[in-house]
């Protein structure tokens, strides 16, 4: 619930803190956040050979823009979210889409082996216990299936990260042991979490994937709907927020009066 956290996934605790922080801005952040995504969506796709007659789970589908991309391939899709207003628009735009509001925290409720290919991008990595959400994946993936996991790559090719570093002090404290937003692409961070919950790493690749907007209020919405920003907005305040959105995009702005910014995403793609 990929800042601030572009991908949308879980971000700060329990199920029922991601609704309340997700759902009221769903409706901004499936619009503008989500189809900017696309490459690394269309990335772990192809990285895990999803195509006709593949049965997909995304966790953490938010408002199912990777199902969109995953049916138009042929694909059956499934989708879990915590926040029942993304769930409705990801069922705007895959009425055949499986949908369940769930907790990457806790069980996923489907049967052992029940998907091809099971993914989540920029959800896991902010789970309390990252291995046992793993688990949980993989659980739900028959065996010789892949489980795909992403997040943000190297903080030196994120330029995104200057919005955590703005909004990092309007937040409420973070547990002393929470890793930051971009704290998961050391070497062999990725691979050791898979081995950690079962299973066997094959790939670690990343993709490059900016983020633009046409204008800087644009750029601002899109952020102020993201659950971190909301979580800033309940403990400092709208103004103080928006500020802080302001002063990250400032440097982003183009010759043609939009902003960009350009980023780099890691994802691991393993085999149960």
């Amino acid at each position: 619930m990929a800042a601030t956290d572009t991908g949308k996934g879980a971000t700060m605790g329990s199920g029922k803190e991601q609704a309340e922080l997700w759902g009221p801005g769903a409706r901004d952040w499936a619009d503008y956040n989500e189809p900017m995504c696309t490459p690394f969506y269309e990335a772990v796709l192809d990285a895990t050979g999803v195509a006709a007659g593949t049965r997909l789970l995304d966790v953490g589908c938010g408002g199912g823009f990777a199902l969109l991309l995953a049916s138009c391939r042929g694909a059956a899709v499934s989708g879990l979210d915590a926040a029942a207003p993304l769930l409705d628009i990801a069922r705007e735009r895959v009425p055949g889409a499986m949908l369940t509001i769930g907790d990457l925290e806790e069980p996923l409720p489907y049967p052992e082996g029940e998907f091809d290919v099971v993914t989540s991008f920029n959800s896991v990595q902010y789970a309390s216990d990252p291995v046992a959400a793993v688990r949980h994946m993989s659980q739900v993936t028959r065996p010789g299936g892949l489980v795909s996991f992403l997040v943000w790559g190297p903080p030196e090719k994120s330029e995104s990260g200057v919005m955590f570093a703005e909004l990092g002090p309007l937040m409420p404290p973070a547990p002393p042991a929470a890793p930051g937003a971009i704290a998961w692409s050391e070497q062999g961070q990725l691979e050791e979490l898979a081995a950690r919950a079962g299973l066997t790493p094959l790939t670690v690749a990343d993709v490059p994937n900016p983020l633009i907007y046409p204008d800087l209020a644009t750029a601002v919405r899109t952020q102020l709907s993201s659950g971190p920003a909301r979580n800033a907005i309940r403990h400092s305040g709208l103004p103080a927020v928006r500020g802080a959105l302001t002063r990250a995009f400032a440097s982003s702005r183009k010759a043609d009066a939009s902003y960009r910014q350009d980023n780099v995403f890691r994802y691991l793609i393993a085999q149960v």
